[in-house]
């Protein structure tokens, strides 16, 4: 997968991340919805979520902190997360 064009809405950002997953994590796209708890409902555990993560920085070029990480719970925790990132590296 090439690199997040910018901008991007919410919506197209959350369609490369459950791309990421699907291809990565042998998940089905219906599982993979915004309200999708990474633990509970998609059996990721911590190392999944580091993978992902690691993933999408590669993908996007953007870099997560570990507070950042830690806040992670459901899929739109990292849509929120990217969307305001990649707002953050626009240049005005």
């Amino acid at each position: 997968m090439s690199a997040l064009p910018e901008p991007m809405t919410k919506e197209e950002i959350f369609v490369h991340v459950r791309r990421v997953l699907v291809d990565s994590f042998d998940l089905g796209p219906a599982q993979l919805r915004p309200d999708a708890h990474l633990i509970d409902d998609l059996d990721l555990d911590s190392i999944d979520t580091i993978d992902l993560v690691v993933t999408l920085e590669g993908v996007t070029g953007l870099d997560v902190n570990e507070e950042e990480l830690r806040s992670i719970r459901v899929l739109q925790d990292i849509v929120d997360l990217m969307h305001r990132k990649l707002s953050e590296t626009r240049v005005p």
